[in-house]
């Protein structure tokens, strides 16, 4: 059975991010990804118009990928702490899985490749922080929390702190320690919101 140019194109960034956490961005060519992928290079052009487009789309559904984590995980929660707690749980977990696979040389150089991806990566922080929003609305919503007037604001600093983390918690040995303590920071949080 043969595939579609969508479940191809899919399984080519699978393979590109294997040759990419291999190499390293600026080692790897396409003719890496294509020999790989066993096709000729001017195969891969049918799928992809250049090295930077694969590696934009590679962020795109990890991004994917983690949002939709984080989105299940809120579900999950039947209180607004819950729910939160869950999210960075599910968040952090995502990151931690993610980031193993790949050495710190190439995480750093995924870093300094950021303003290729920036506009990609712009748009799912600002569905990750939305999300945040939305958990504080409908507590507030339920009467479960005291009114805020600034949800964005609080969201903003939420998530703002949840990526200040973010590096260290990829790197550090004790990342159950870290997380315990984001946990405990929520509780701490909450108990101020609370009715």
């Amino acid at each position: 059975m043969r595939c579609t140019k969508a479940e191809r194109r899919q399984e080519l960034l699978k393979t590109a991010s294997e040759v990419i956490l291999e190499y390293g961005i600026q080692k790897t060519t396409l003719d890496d990804i294509a020999r790989r992928a066993g096709m000729a290079k001017t195969s891969l052009y049918y799928y992809f118009k250049e090295k930077d487009e694969i590696i934009r789309a590679i962020v795109r559904n990890v991004m994917e990928d983690l949002l939709a984590s984080m989105r299940q995980a809120a579900a999950a929660g039947d209180t607004s702490e819950a729910k939160l707690c869950g999210l960075i749980e599910a968040r952090y977990r995502y990151i931690a899985t993610a980031s193993s696979r790949a050495t710190k040389e190439i995480l750093q150089e995924f870093r300094s490749f950021s303003g290729l991806y920036a506009r990609d990566l712009e748009y799912y922080q600002q569905a990750q922080k939305g999300l945040i929003e939305d958990i504080f609305r409908q507590g507030i919503g339920r009467g479960e929390l005291k009114p805020v007037k600034n949800i964005e604001l609080l969201a903003l600093i939420i998530f703002s702190s949840m990526i200040g983390i973010d590096w260290t918690f990829t790197f550090d040995e004790q990342r159950e320690r870290i997380l315990e303590g984001l946990k405990q920071h929520m509780e701490i949080f909450f108990a101020g919101l609370r009715k």
